[in-house]
């Protein structure tokens, strides 16, 4: 049976990734998105780009049920995950109004039904941390998140969305990888593991 999973990182700029995975393989980047205009642009998104792949959100505990009695069930699972924002207290940072625009965009997912209500229990809301699945610190992580992506074949850069850049989309990609792999999914927890074996901090 294939599942899939919708991970996204709001913001004035979103970016968006959903993979396609079965219980033996590594994930399939089914597809990348990155656009702006914060929660007008992620509504939009999900009217005209998600909903033509026709997939259920969330699945219910009934549809688990079925699924797990049901040897023959080809229905298809997402799970949604959503990058959560995190307020800062640095010294020197000020919020602006267009820093914010991430908890609008959160609002929206829980409004419509992608995301649950925030609880610091509930794993499908993910700490930006979260997402350098491959070791380093500071700076370093992400370079070493972007080698690997790269190398592994998930890697997107702004030419394919027609952004100045990639930052969001990777970030989505990389949030996805990572959950699967906390979560137990035995072939994404290889991918990385391998690629850190041969590749040590």
């Amino acid at each position: 049976m294939t599942n899939y999973l919708l991970s996204l990182d709001t913001g004035i700029s979103t970016g968006v990734s959903l993979l396609s995975y079965t219980q033996d393989t590594v994930p399939v980047l089914e597809g990348a998105w990155q656009f702006s205009e914060g929660i007008t642009g992620l509504l939009r998104w999900l009217r005209k780009d998600y909903v033509s792949y026709d997939l259920p959100i969330n699945p219910t505990l009934e549809e688990w049920t079925a699924a797990i009695d049901d040897p023959d069930w080809a229905y298809p699972v997402v799970t949604v995950i959503a990058e959560k924002f995190t307020a800062r207290a640095t010294k020197g940072f000020n919020y602006r109004t267009d820093s914010l625009e991430s908890l609008r965009c959160e609002g929206a997912l829980i409004a419509l039904g992608l995301m649950p209500d925030y609880s610091p229990k509930e794993k499908r809301w993910r700490d930006p941390s979260l997402q350098y699945l491959v070791g380093g610190k500071g700076a370093e992580a992400k370079k070493r998140q972007h080698r690997f992506l790269k190398e592994s074949g998930y890697y997107r850069t702004g030419k394919d969305f027609g952004t100045p850049d990639a930052d969001d989309a990777r970030s989505a990609i990389a949030h996805g990888l990572a959950y699967l792999a906390r979560e137990g999914h035995t072939p994404t927890f290889g991918l990385i593991s391998d690629w850190v074996e041969r590749n040590p901090v």
